[in-house]
C-alpha cells in the first residue's frame, strides 16, 4: 500500500515539473512575438498628384573635403592627439614633434640675426659720417637680410612641429605611432570634413532629358542610409555631369548634404538619394490627390496610414474623400500638405508599427 502511494506522489511530482518546464519554454516564444517589425513601405507626400513623383536611385556616399595631413618637418613624434573616430574642431591640435633641436635652431637663428641686424645699424650712422662706403652698407643690409630669412625659416619649422586640424570634421585614420621618425610628407592623419559629404549616383538620359531647369531637381531632396533607414537627410542637388558614362549611357548627378551631428557618415557607404521627378515637377499642385490603393474602409469610413516622419510609425486618420473615378482620388479633409502616407500595402499595417521607405 505504501509502495502505491509512494509511486502516485513520485508521478505527481514529475507532472508537476514537467508543467513549470513548459510554461517557462514559452516565454521566449511570447517575448519574440511582441517584436515590431520594421516593415518596407511605399511612402508618399502629399500635394502630388501621382504616386510616381518622387524617384529614388541607390547612390554613395563620398567626400570633397578628405584630406590627408602630413608635417612639413620631419622629427620624433612627441604627442599624438588624434584617434580614429574622433571629432575635432577647426585650430585643433591634433600631433606634436618633437621641438628641442627646432627651438635651439631658432635661438641661434634669433641671435645671430639680431647680431647683423646691429651692426646694419651701426652701419646707417657711420654713413651720415662718411665713415664708410656705400658698398659696405650694403653688404651689412644683405647680410641682415639673409639672417632674417633664416630667423623666418627657423620659426617657421617651429610651428610645423605642431599639426593642426585645418577645419571641423572626424579623424578618419592615423597612420603614425608615438615616439616614432616621422618624415616631412609622410601621411600622417587623415581628416574628413563635416561639410563636405556628397551622393553621387546615376541617372538615365529619359531622366536627364525632362529635367527644364536646375531648380525642378532642387526640391525635396533627401538622403536615406543603408546604415540608418529610418532617417531622412535634407540634400541639395550640387552639379550633374553633362557627358554619358561609355558603358552604361547614365549621367552622373551629385546632391549634397551635412551630416547629423549624431551620425557618423564615411565615404563609401551606401545610401538611397530621394527626389521629386523634374519631369513631373509641374503637376504638383494645390489639390491633395492620392492614390486608390492608399486610402482603405472600414465600413462607411474611409481611411488612410499616415507617417510619423520622427518616429517613422504610422497611425490611422479618418478621411473625407470626393466622389470620382480613377486611380488617383481627392481628399477633401484629414490630410495637410508636405505629411506623409504609406500609398501602398496597407492592409499589413497596424497602429504605431514602424516602417522604413521602400526601394525599388
Amino acid at each position: 500500500m505504501r509502495t502505491t502511494q509512494s509511486k502516485l506522489i513520485h508521478f505527481s511530482l514529475l507532472i508537476f515539473v514537467f508543467l513549470l518546464t513548459a510554461c517557462g519554454s514559452e516565454r521566449p516564444s511570447t517575448e519574440k512575438e511582441t517584436e515590431t517589425p520594421v516593415r518596407p513601405a511605399k511612402l508618399l507626400e502629399i500635394g502630388q498628384e501621382n504616386s510616381n513623383a518622387f524617384l529614388n536611385y541607390p547612390a554613395v556616399i563620398k567626400s570633397e573635403q578628405l584630406s590627408v595631413l602630413s608635417f612639413e618637418v620631419g622629427g620624433m613624434l612627441n604627442e599624438l592627439m588624434a584617434v580614429e573616430a574622433q571629432r575635432v574642431i577647426k585650430g585643433e591640435v591634433l600631433a606634436r614633434l618633437d621641438q628641442q633641436d627646432f627651438l635651439t635652431k631658432l635661438k641661434s637663428a634669433r641671435a645671430e640675426f639680431e647680431n647683423a641686424d646691429a651692426e646694419y645699424q651701426r652701419a646707417l650712422r657711420l654713413i651720415k659720417q662718411d665713415a664708410i662706403s656705400r658698398s659696405e652698407l650694403e653688404k651689412r643690409k644683405s647680410q641682415r637680410d639673409v639672417k632674417k630669412s633664416q630667423l623666418d625659416t627657423s620659426e617657421k619649422s617651429l610651428k610645423d612641429t605642431v599639426l593642426i586640424a585645418p577645419y571641423s570634421g572626424a579623424i578618419a585614420k592615423v597612420s603614425i605611432e608615438k615616439r616614432k621618425i616621422i618624415q616631412p610628407g609622410e601621411p600622417a592623419i587623415t581628416l574628413l570634413g563635416k561639410k563636405g559629404l556628397v551622393a553621387k549616383f546615376n541617372l538615365p538620359s529619359s531622366i536627364m532629358a525632362n529635367a527644364r531647369s536646375q531648380k525642378d531637381v532642387k526640391r525635396d531632396a533627401y538622403i536615406v542610409l543603408s546604415a540608418a533607414p529610418e532617417r531622412r537627410i535634407p540634400a541639395v542637388f550640387k552639379e550633374a555631369s553633362l557627358e554619358a558614362d561609355v558603358t552604361s549611357q547614365t549621367y552622373e548627378v551629385t546632391f549634397a548634404f551635412d551630416a547629423p551631428d549624431d551620425l557618423v557618415i564615411l565615404p563609401g557607404m551606401n545610401a538611397i538619394a530621394w527626389f521629386r521627378d523634374p519631369g513631373k515637377a509641374s503637376t504638383i499642385t494645390s489639390k491633395i490627390a492620392i492614390p486608390l490603393t492608399a486610402i482603405a474602409t472600414d465600413g462607411n469610413q474611409k481611411y488612410v496610414w499616415v507617417l510619423d516622419k520622427n518616429t517613422m510609425t504610422v497611425s490611422k486618420r479618418d478621411v473625407v474623400v470626393e466622389e470620382g473615378v480613377g486611380a488617383n482620388l481627392k481628399i477633401t479633409s484629414g490630410l495637410e500638405p508636405e505629411e506623409m502616407i504609406v500609398a501602398a500595402g496597407i492592409s499589413y499595417l497596424f497602429e504605431g508599427m514602424k516602417v522604413r521607405p521602400w526601394v525599388k
